[in-house]
């Protein structure tokens, strides 16, 4: 019955135009730094935490994950 209220319901949904917007790169780039911001937040308390324990090992290994990062978003 709700079929026939509205045979055409969904048929709007398909014939509006997508709107152009310039937000796009401002989005990719606000998101960009998230990812970092975030990345960068993780690898500092994995970092802290091989410096608590005195495992060396997994601090030189943390460490070049960060310096990585630093590189890859030119920070």
């Amino acid at each position: 019955m709700y079929e026939k209220q509205y045979p055409h319901e969904g048929a709007i949904l398909f014939n509006q135009t997508e709107e152009k917007s310039s937000y796009g790169p401002l989005a990719e780039k606000v998101l960009a730094q998230a990812i970092f911001q975030f990345q960068k937040q993780k690898l500092m308390e994995k970092i802290d935490e091989a410096l608590i324990a005195r495992n060396k090992a997994l601090f030189l290994e943390l460490s070049a994950q960060y310096n990585e990062l630093l590189k890859k978003y030119g920070a």
